[in-house]
């Protein structure tokens, strides 16, 4: 007789690990590319955990996995730059996150950066706003790193911000009035 081994039933922490990721799906997220490192070496990644802590002081946290080499290039040299993109920086987003459509990934130099004279240029021309901080903190929460940064310089845009939800790029739209 043959007996066929059936693949083990989901554990409960599996299926709660997929509901949790098909609900966070769902909710909208900013786009961002965090800048870090050393004039020569720096490196670029893209988030979508970034929020406001504080306005006095003015206070962010940026959520980045541990093993990415940002987290030593934040420790290392203690700041960090957070460009929030706009509708128009798609290919910036896939870039920085190693999916680009075209090009190689995490490329700095296929994006134009500016900054003040005799800075490093560590803000992505056309963002919607970025943040420049000295990192305060950084946690470590499971199997990312919560880092908080005191803002010292802020670049604010025009431009309409880049969201991303139900797997896909968008920009938000104002409700009507009638609301």
């Amino acid at each position: 007789m043959t007996t066929l081994a059936l693949p083990p039933a989901p554990s409960r922490s599996d299926f709660l690990r997929e509901q949790f990721v098909s609900a966070m799906s769902r909710v909208p997220l900013s786009v961002a590319v965090v800048v870090a490192g050393a004039p020569a070496d720096r490196l670029a990644l893209t988030v979508g955990t970034f929020i406001s802590v504080s306005a006095d002081p003015p206070i962010v946290l940026v959520s980045i996995k541990g093993t990415s080499p940002l987290c030593k290039a934040m420790h290392t040299h203690r700041r960090f730059t957070i460009n929030v993109l706009s509708a128009e920086q798609v290919e910036h987003s896939e870039r920085f996150s190693g999916r680009p459509r075209t090009g190689r990934p995490y490329d700095l130099a296929a994006a134009r950066w500016t900054g003040a004279p005799g800075d490093p240029p560590r803000y992505l021309e056309g963002v919607v706003a970025a943040f420049d901080c000295e990192l305060m903190d950084a946690q470590p929460i499971a199997s990312h790193v919560l880092l908080i940064g005191r803002v010292d310089e802020i670049v604010s845009g025009v431009e309409r911000p880049l969201v991303y939800w139900s797997r896909s790029y968008g920009m938000p739209s104002p409700l009507g009035s009638a609301v």
